[in-house]
């Protein structure tokens, strides 16, 4: 007897280990494996996106690759990714490209974002308008503050502030003498923040979190440069409301964009942050989702006594 209950104790557990093991390898929205680029600027909200994600569907296996938007989508283009997230939607140019390989990416906007520009604590202004960018970023160094050449550096050279403010700014033209590029945000707020004359470039979901540890670290040693779209305009700040308003010269969204199949992980992955709950943890986080949840209020109109 007690061999018999010995022997079907044993065909249950190995029976059971080979269950969750054909679990976690098989392709679906909430199993498998899958890698996820993603643009160096979006790490505090990738990052949080994704634990909560393999947090309530534990035969997820995914791999976050921090990187930039240039090689996120050459990743998602050679396969080495089903899913990415930048913060723009891909091309005309870029999806021929991708259709010359008989794949139709699948994209999904899933929040507002912006670029951001971080000075050290004793910059000498506080506000920039896009005339006075455009210039520094010609080159012309000594045209926002009289008797000093101001530099600017970004977070990374094939990064999506870089591009963004190269096709916005100066299309036709080149990145001045005055500009230089580093590896990831945090490098550059350690170089802002002990240079008076450096304007830094990045992107503000780094710094849209207020609570969150490394932002408060972030902040305690640059501050935020309000930005106007000339300089008898208003200068507006990247927040929330300015984002989700459009006040803000410089916003953009967060894309989540997939190669995937319908029935697969990386499809699992953009809905989930499309989602209610992914939703809601980017407006906690300071980003305006995409989406807000309708929230019906019923008025008692009962006469009070």
């Amino acid at each position: 007897m007690k061999l018999f209950f010995a022997t079907i104790i044993g065909v249950v557990f190995f029976t059971s280990c080979g269950m969750q093991d054909d679990i976690t390898k098989k392709d679906t929205p909430t199993s498998g494996k899958a890698n996820l680029f993603f643009d160096e600027g979006l790490t505090l909200h990738i990052n949080n996106q994704i634990y909560t994600f393999k947090t309530t569907y534990k035969y997820a296996d995914i791999t976050l690759r921090s990187s930039n938007e240039r090689e996120c989508i050459e990743a998602l283009y050679n396969d080495s990714s089903k899913v990415i997230a930048i913060s723009r939607p891909l091309t005309e140019k870029e999806l021929q490209q991708f259709k010359t390989k008989n794949i139709i990416p699948q994209t999904s906007v899933v929040a507002g974002d912006a670029i951001a520009f971080i000075v050290s604590k004793e910059f000498a202004d506080s506000t920039i308008s896009l005339q006075e960018l455009t210039e520094l970023l010609k080159g012309n160094d000594s045209t926002l503050i009289k008797g000093q050449h101001i530099k600017v550096v970004f977070d990374n050279p094939n990064s999506g502030s870089t591009r963004q403010l190269k096709d916005s700014l100066i299309p036709s033209g080149s990145f001045g003498k005055n500009c230089t590029a580093l590896n990831n945000t945090e490098e550059l707020v350690k170089a802002v923040a002990s240079d008076s004359v450096s304007i830094g470039v990045c992107d503000y979901a780094w710094l849209s979190d207020k609570d969150d540890t490394k932002t408060k670290e972030f902040l305690k040693t640059v501050k935020i440069l309000a930005v106007s779209k000339t300089s008898k305009e208003t200068a507006y700040m990247p927040d929330q409301s300015n984002i989700a308003t459009k006040a803000y010269p410089l916003c953009r969204s967060i894309c989540i964009i997939r190669r995937s199949a319908e029935f697969s992980l990386g499809k699992g992955i953009e809905t989930f942050i499309a989602g209610p709950t992914g939703q809601l943890m980017f407006l906690k986080q300071g980003l305006p989702p995409n989406r807000q949840e309708e929230r019906l209020i019923e008025v008692d109109m009962t006469p009070l006594k």
